[in-house]
């Protein structure tokens, strides 16, 4: 019999297998609706078919998103998009038998790299209140933890980290030689970064993404930033072309015209506080944490919901894990979308609504 790594054959991984192409996509956080069509129709037509058979060139891009976030280029690595990020993180200072600690629940990727490099998960679990002691997270960093992962707001539940809490756990971290990453994939929704930090300590990298209120997912494209030493490194370990050309020329033109993530932002929030509002006014039971998805606590059991609003062609997402298992999960996006699944929501689980 052929060689398999044990990490990998004894990895269970699950995913969506059937097509949510025609389906209005509230479970996974991406934008339904996507760039303006004018933009979108824009940058396509400024792709050529000499621009598609060249290999991708990304130096350019690393330029602009330097200037945009003020450091020097050598802080910045493209990525294939945030699950690339961590596969980098853990190829490259994922220590076999090493602790990863960090909150749970929280984005299963990070599970799954843990399993696959051979570390050991040690997560730190929210209560009932969807809160997570500092002192617990703390006590846990130790001599035998490799790494410490803070989502930014953490999701599915979870405040965004105070400027305190973090820097304790970096330095906590620091002190037992572990390194920080502060994943920051909802940053737009929830502009509290800690993007300083990676200047001030030698350990930490910040994770962004385009996929998100950047609504380019499909291109798969995010980015790493973090000091000289740990980027040069990070770029040891990353393919020779990580990023499609199409990904860098969407992500080159979002960056050229700032008035677009503005108008997207505008455009989440305005369908977010309509959203809640309706919750309110009908006194549901939500949780929201400013990334752009919210949680709902239905009348009926959640799998009863999401399977009557598939059959209305609208995805939410559910959850088998026990704090989570009477929520729902929306994805938060404009008024127009947001009506779309308030109208069917309230149809199904008032109609329904068990006496």
């Amino acid at each position: 019999m052929h060689y398999v790594n044990p990490n990998i054959e004894k990895l269970y991984r699950t995913s969506y297998s059937e097509s949510r192409e025609n389906y209005l996509r509230l479970d996974m956080n991406e934008n339904p609706e996507g760039l303006p069509t004018h933009f979108f129709k824009e940058v396509m037509e400024s792709i050529t078919p000499e621009y598609v058979a060249m290999y991708p060139e990304m130096t350019l891009l690393i330029e602009r998103l330097a200037r945009y976030l003020q450091c020097e280029p050598t802080n910045v690595c493209l990525t294939n998009g945030s699950d690339d990020a961590i596969r980098l993180l853990f190829e490259v200072f994922g220590e076999p038998g090493k602790k990863v600690v960090s909150v749970s629940p929280s984005f299963e990727m990070y599970s799954v790299y843990i399993n696959m490099y051979g570390m050991v998960h040690s997560p730190v679990t929210y209560d009932g209140d969807f809160q997570v002691d500092l002192d617990t997270i703390l006590n846990n960093i130790d001599r035998d933890t490799g790494i410490v992962v803070l989502v930014n707001p953490n999701s599915p539940i979870g405040a965004s980290w105070s400027e305190t809490e973090v820097r304790a756990i970096i330095e906590k971290a620091q002190e037992n030689n572990a390194v920080v990453v502060i994943d920051e994939a909802y940053y737009y929704f929830s502009p509290i970064t800690f993007l300083k930090c990676v200047t001030e300590y030698d350990n930490v990298m910040v994770f962004r993404t385009f996929s998100k209120m950047l609504s380019i997912a499909g291109c798969r494209i995010g980015y790493i930033i973090s000091n000289d030493k740990i980027i040069s490194e990070i770029k040891k370990a990353s393919s020779t072309y990580p990023v499609n050309c199409f990904a860098i020329k969407f992500a080159e033109k979002i960056l050229e015209n700032p008035h677009i993530i503005d108008d997207l932002i505008e455009k989440e929030r305005e369908g977010r506080e309509y959203l809640l509002t309706q919750l309110e006014k009908y006194e549901y039971q939500y949780h929201f944490n400013h990334g752009n998805y919210m949680l709902i606590k239905s009348n009926n059991k959640p799998q009863e919901i999401f399977a009557r609003l598939k059959e209305k062609g609208t995805l939410v997402k559910t959850y088998n894990t026990s704090i989570l298992s009477d929520w729902i999960r929306v994805t938060t996006a404009s008024i127009d979308i947001m009506s779309v699944f308030w109208e069917q929501f309230i149809e199904v689980d008032q109609h329904y609504k068990e006496v």
